[in-house]
């Protein structure tokens, strides 16, 4: 009987989709699932807090945006970026979660100003702005150095 109204209950509430966090993304699954590849050193990035995009449940949920404009040192993949372009890239994490819920945890690392990175990109044709592939789209090769 405790088992039934277990269930009752959970049919009652309504159902919570649940997403966990996403396991990095190989090599091999990263170069085939990106739609550009490109290395290049970081001009700047902003950050914004926002409501979420990516968590959808009830609650209080708000992500920190990135923004990091990235000037193009070569292109490895993909159409329509050149070298010593600037293009913009939207990365995100989680900044509330309130309840606090399994999920996307975003993309690691973010880069600062002045990094060497490699990137494997989406381009998003209603955005502006590529993404980068979650959750390690993101390759630092070389840290800015830091200032003192």
């Amino acid at each position: 009987m405790k088992q039934l109204l277990g269930i009752i209950t959970v049919f009652a509430l309504g159902t919570v989709v649940l997403q966990a966090a996403k396991v990095p993304m190989s090599p091999k699954e990263l170069e085939k699932e990106s739609s550009h590849i490109v290395s290049g050193k970081v001009i700047s990035v902003t950050t914004k807090v926002q409501k979420s995009k990516v968590e959808r449940a009830l609650g209080l949920h708000r992500d920190r945006v990135y923004t990091i404009k990235l000037k193009v040192t070569s292109v490895l993949k993909g159409n329509g970026v050149k070298v010593d372009q600037e293009i913009l890239i939207e990365a995100w994490q989680p900044s509330t979660r309130i309840p606090p819920l399994p999920g996307l945890q975003g993309h690691e690392p973010v880069p600062r100003q002045g990094d060497e990175v490699k990137m494997h990109l989406l381009k998003n044709k209603k955005e502006k702005a590529y993404q980068p592939l979650l959750p390690n789209g993101i390759e630092i090769i070389k840290k800015a150095k830091k200032l003192k």
